[in-house]
C-alpha cells in the first residue's frame, strides 16, 4: 500500500499496521521523511508506581526520519503534554521487533523505550528528578494509523 493511498482508509481497505508501515519505511531507497498520523493517542503518567492522570489526544503524529549514518532511525514526537521531542533507535535486524532502546533522548528525558507490533505504537520514558520521589514514567500509546505522508525534505 503506497503512502498516498492512505487517506482516512477512504478507499475501504484494512487499516494500516504500525510494524509493517515502519518496516516498509526502513526498506525505501527515498531519505524523505514520513509523517504518521494516528486516529488516538493515550498518554499515562505514574510517579512512585502510582497513576497520576491519562490524557487522551486525536489525530497525533509523529516523523520517521532516516539519520544519515549509523543505522539509525530518528522519531519525532509531535503531540506531547509538554514539549515535542525526538529519539533515535538502531534499525532492528527482524521485521516483527519488539522492545527497542531509545537513544540520544533530550535531558530530562531518560530510559526510553519503543514497543512496535501489529497494533500499536507505544513510547516509554522517565522524566527523570534529582529527587527519585519526583521522577515520572510516562506511557504513549499510538493506536490506528489514519494518515500518512511522505514530506518533502529532510529534517534538522
Amino acid at each position: 500500500m503506497e503512502y498516498s493511498e492512505i487517506a482516512s482508509n477512504k478507499r475501504g481497505k484494512p487499516n494500516p499496521i504500525p510494524i509493517k508501515i515502519i518496516t516498509d519505511f526502513l526498506h525505501q531507497s527515498s531519505p524523505a521523511p514520513l509523517e504518521i498520523t494516528f486516529a488516538t493517542l493515550e498518554i499515562r503518567n505514574h510517579q512512585n508506581r502510582q497513576f497520576l492522570n491519562q490524557v487522551q489526544k486525536l489525530q497525533s503524529r509523529i516523523i520517521l526520519n532516516k539519520m544519515p549514518s549509523n543505522n539509525l532511525i530518528e522519531i519525532r514526537v509531535l503531540d506531547n503534554l509538554v514539549f515535542s521531542f525526538s529519539f533515535q533507535f538502531q534499525i532492528p535486524g527482524a521485521e516483527e521487533f519488539q522492545d527497542i532502546k531509545m537513544l540520544s533522548l533530550p535531558r530530562p528525558l531518560d530510559h526510553g523505550r519503543l514497543c512496535v507490533d501489529h497494533e500499536k505504537l507505544l513510547l516509554s520514558f522517565r522524566i527523570d528528578a534529582p529527587d527519585p520521589s519526583l521522577r515520572v514514567e510516562v506511557t504513549h500509546v499510538y493506536q490506528v494509523i489514519c494518515n500518512l505522508e511522505q514530506l518533502c525534505t529532510s529534517l534538522p
